[in-house]
Order: C-alpha cells, then structure tokens, then sequence
C-alpha cells in the first residue's frame, strides 16, 4: 500500500524514434492531455509533455509527485526508460495506453501501477487512494503491485456517455501554440474487425459518440484558429447521419476550418455526405485500403473489394478531397509482386500520398494472437521500438522477411520519386508537392538509420547457407521419400526441377546402409523438420520421424544437411525453400520465379 500527497501531476507522450510520412506534421494523441485536463480541473498543478511537440523538461518531470507515461508499442521502451528513471528518483509512475493494456506484466517490470484501457475514472480514483493510503483492489482497469505479485483487476465496462470528460485543453502541452494542429475525437470504438488492429481490444466494438453539441463547443474553442483539425475517431463517417448533422452545424456556425479524419471506401457511397464534406471544407481523408490483393483483403476481415478501393479513389477526387492510402503489405497471400503491383496501382489511380505499411503483429490485435501463438518462427522481432509497420518482424508466408523489408521501402522511394514529386510541383500542388518531398527525403534517411537492420535480414537469408555449400556442385539433393507423401514434398521437387536440381528421394535402408553411395550423388540432403502431428496426417508424421530419426544416426557420413521447417497448418513458407533455392544460386529472383511456378505444378496456387 503507498501513501502519498499528490499536488503536482506530470504526464508524458514519448516520440516515437523512427521517421514516417507525416512525422513531420505532429497529430498529437488525446490521453495525456485529456487526463492532465480532468486532473487541472480537480485543482492539481499539471504539466503535459508530448515530446513530438517539445523536449521533456526532466527536472520538472522529477519535480512531481506522480508521473504518468502513456506507451504505444513502437514508444514502449523510450516510455519504459523513461518509468525507470522516474522510479529510480522516489517518484510513483503509473503507464498507460494500447500496449501496456494488453502486455500489463510486462510494464509492471517499470511501474507501481498500469490502468488498461479507457483510464479517466481508473486514473482518478488511484490518484485518490494513494492519497488516502487505500488499498487498490476496487479500482477497476487497473494493474499494480502487492506483497511481491501482480494482480490485475476486472475490466470496467466502457464509458457509455462520452460528454462526461472535458474538453482537452491543448495549452497544458509545453510547447503548444495557437494555430496548430487539432486533435477531437467524436466517437469511440468500431464495429468492424479488421485482423491487424487492436482498436476493438482496446475501445470495444460498440460505436460511442459526444453529442453535436459538444463537438461544436470544442470546434469553438479550437476550429477557428488552428492551422488544420484532425477528427481522430477510428472511423469518423460510421454514422453517416450523425456528420451529417454536423458538417452542416459546423456550416451554419461558420467554423469550417482544413480538417481531415480516418474514413473507409464506403464513405463515398452516399453523395449527400460527399458534398457536405466538401461544403465544411474537408481537406484530406486517411482510407485504409490496405490491400489491392483480394485473397488478402478476404484475409483481413476488410469487407471491401477492389471495385470499392477505385471508386472511392475517383469520388474523392472528384469531390477536391486529397487522398491518403494506407496499405498493408506482408500478409499470408502477399508476395514481391503484390508490393510492386500496389505502387503501379497507387501511382496510376494518383492517391496523393500513401504509406506501405508492412503487416506488423500489434498486441491486442488478432493477428498478434494468431502469429504469436506459432511461436518465435513467426514473431521474429520482440523489440518493440521497430513495430512501426516500416520494420518487418514476423515470417510472412510467401515472401522472405528480406526482400518484404527491401521491396515495401523501395516501393515508398518509387512513389516520392522526384517525377512523382514534380508531377505535384507542375500541377502547383505546393502541399503534396512538400509531402512528396520530405516522405524522399525521409526514406534517404530510413536507409541510413535502418541499414544494419535490413543488413540482418539479408545476412539470415544468405548466410546460412553460404556455411553449408560445397565448392563444386553436382545439382543434386536428397530428400527423405516419406516426405514425397507431403504436400511439401511435392512442391520441394517441383521447385527444385524447376531449379534445375535432381532429387534423390532417400528411404530409411539408404541412410542406414547406403551412406557413401548417397553422399557422392548429391550436394546436400534436405531434411524437414518435423515440428508436431497434424490432425489426420499422424501416420504421415510418424514416418517422417523415423526417417528423421535413421537419417540423424548417420549424419557424420551423409552431405550436408539443409533443414526445411514444417508448419503444417499454415501451408508452404517461402523462406525455407529460398534457403534451399540460394544453396544452388545466388539468384534470388530465380528463386522466388522457380518457386511461384513450382506452387502451380503442385496445385497449390492457381497462377505463377
């Protein structure tokens, strides 16, 4: 139990240390400030830093008696640090935000306390019992510390009526001005399930809104003097009669500043919204296309199709509304020439700006708890600083780690080309013509920044097996014939045919009898590893076990050993044939070609 008296309350946003294509626009997020706002309000000295805005002054920071740090996944360690060094000094820290919601033990290792979710009532009512030195135990959405264990207590149900929380007041942000950008959130939570998000997790799936009036007392207090608002709901025109009424409001009372706001296609289905955007002077919209891919699409839960992607891109445009395109690229049914047909795509329909954002296992987001579960062959990358969408940390299945890092940046450099970027001067488009500029110059500088990450990548690809060649090749490989019984088994020779390599299926006997004579007709023998039986393939894998296990007897007199991971429930992996392919050449690209055919002959996929 602590006691403490509370007079001064500093909050915290960390920067994110990685370069995007609005980083140099700052849209800041709405918890810190709206929770330094209710506590000014309940007489307590506040100071908000959000380091995007200004540098965190630590000697004011130190100076508090309470210091709370919100953490997405991408600043958790910068907001990990910085809990360190406060709790280093004497001072009680508190975390919270969309990765400590759903990681809460692992924020514990640097706080007193963590609230998951909506935390407006959860952060007050801790503030309250440390005061009165009380226990915790009833404060719902929080997690904390006692008598040497973690305890977590039972969520609270979502706040049903958002106008109970003030208006947040942007002149508690150290560094704020008048005339700058504008956050206001109408609503919360979404009602779609998209697989790569954890918005749900967080904010439910049921739609809360603020009523008209309050979002116009806050365009009040704020539309008339920023330089441009952002409406920062997951999906602003989710009820369309509601903006509706409000464009109209925000009409009538003459507040019509630039703003822009998160949309899906469908917005544009309904005319009478698409003029009444244009007429309250909606600058740009932010629309998840996510892919043009529609396996993929099918795959993310998205609920749209390309006939959808097109048209919303021509209405827009045809309405003056600019255009963000956010892509995700990397998922199960994406491979280099999706990436490559994405940009043909964006740069032929003329989306203003876009991001490829690589598919990227959020906590709390399904995906995280699909691709987690397979264990660390899937989630390759547990440092949370590079879960930006612009690192690759998990195993895509029909693309290498490599060449999905390699060609999602390149794609970027493509489309903020100078050409691209003049195409915009030449229309005297000054504003996209300087976000083209500075999304080139920002990837120059990702380069320079990430090399040794994309160096890594490269190097687990390529290294692997660079310890295993022989100097002279005989174009041959040795497969166990139990495996030719397996889907795999058939592709890996389809592939390997197609690379130009003999395969030598190899039976128990020959790896027990026959060593020498399967050592000098081969370069290597390919050995899949066998990770659990899948339902109805037990008797499959036990052979392959003891295959596995007869071969394992007599490695020292068998070639080299190329191992082939299998996931049985996920399908081919391209990785571990690249791997095998770059034992034989070089040549990626002759890889990636002879595998893509490989998959027709096996039936596996339609076209290569």
């Amino acid at each position: 139990m602590i006691r403490r008296d509370i007079k001064k309350v500093v909050f915290v946003e960390p920067k994110s240390t990685h370069l995007h294509v609005y980083s140099r626009i700052t849209i800041p997020r709405l918890g810190s400030v709206l929770l330094g706002t209710i506590m000014r309000n309940k007489g307590y000295d506040v100071r908000v830093y959000v380091e995007d805005i200004a540098p965190v002054d630590m000697a004011e920071v130190l100076s508090a008696d309470f210091v709370a740090i919100s953490a997405i996944t991408s600043t958790a360690p910068q907001s990990y640090r910085l809990a360190d060094q406060v709790r280093a000094a004497g001072i009680p820290v508190v975390i919270g935000g969309t990765h400590c919601t759903f990681l809460p033990d692992e924020a514990l290792q640097h706080a007193e306390f963590v609230v998951r979710g909506e935390g407006e009532l959860a952060f007050q009512e801790l503030v309250d019992a440390i005061k009165a030195g009380e226990g915790f135990e009833k404060i719902q959405n929080l997690s904390y510390w006692q008598d040497g264990r973690t305890l977590h207590n039972p969520e609270r149900p979502k706040i049903p009526n958002l106008d109970v929380n003030p208006i947040p007041d942007y002149h508690l942000i150290t560094g704020w001005k008048p005339g700058s950008v504008v956050s206001i959130a109408t609503s919360r939570g979404c009602p779609f399930a998209c697989t790569f998000c954890s918005v749900p997790g967080m904010y439910g799936h049921a739609f809360r809104t603020h009523s008209i009036d309050r979002v116009m007392e806050e365009l009040h207090a704020y539309g008339r003097d920023a330089s441009y608002i952002f409406f920062a709901d997951d999906i602003f025109t989710a009820n369309k009669k509601r903006v509706k009424e409000l464009f109209r409001r925000m009409i009538q009372a003459g507040i019509t500043p630039e703003w822009g706001a998160q949309v899906r296609s469908e917005t544009v289905d309904d005319d009478e919204l698409l003029q009444l955007m244009h007429d309250s002077n909606c600058f740009n919209v932010y629309v998840g296309f996510e892919s043009i891919n529609p396996r993929t699409l099918k795959l993310f839960d998205k609920k749209q199709d390309l006939g959808k992607i097109e048209r919303a891109i021509e209405k827009f445009h045809k309405a003056k509304i600019g255009i963000h395109g956010m892509f995700v690229v990397g998922s199960d049914e994406d491979d280099v020439e999706t990436i490559w047909a994405t940009l043909d795509f964006a740069k032929k329909r003329d989306i203003d700006s876009v991001q490829f954002m690589i598919l990227t296992p959020i906590p709390g987001s399904p995906d995280w708890d699909h691709l987690y579960a397979k264990g660390e062959k899937y989630v390759t990358n547990f440092d949370w600083s590079v879960y930006d969408g612009h690192h690759v940390v998990h195993q895509p299945r029909r693309i290498s780690p490599y060449e999905l890092q390699v060609t999602a940046i390149k794609a970027m450099q493509k489309f903020y080309s100078w050409p691209m970027i003049l195409r915009r001067a030449f229309r005297k488009d000054k504003y996209y013509a300087f976000i083209r500029l500075w999304g080139h110059k920002m990837l120059k500088e990702w380069w320079k920044q990430n090399w040794d990450y994309v160096e890594g990548l490269r190097k687990s690809l390529y290294e692997e097996v660079k310890q295993e060649k022989p100097g002279r090749l005989r174009k041959a490989a040795a497969i166990p014939a139990a495996f030719m019984e397996h889907a795999w088994g058939g592709l890996l020779q389809a592939f390997l045919t197609e690379l130009g390599i003999k395969v030598v299926p190899v039976g128990e006997e020959d790896a027990s009898e026959a060593p020498s004579r399967v050592r000098q007709a081969v370069d290597c023998l390919i050995m899949p590893i066998v990770k659990q039986a899948a339902k109805g393939r037990e008797e499959l894998y036990a052979k392959l076990t003891l295959a596995q296990q007869a071969i394992q007897a007599n490695l020292e007199k068998l070639p080299r050993v190329v191992q082939l991971p299998l996931f049985d429930d996920q399908g081919p992996i391209f990785e571990p044939f690249a791997k095998i392919g770059l034992f034989f050449t070089d040549n990626l690209d002759r890889v990636r070609m002879a595998y893509r055919k490989a998959g027709v002959t096996a039936g596996l996929w339609e076209t290569a």
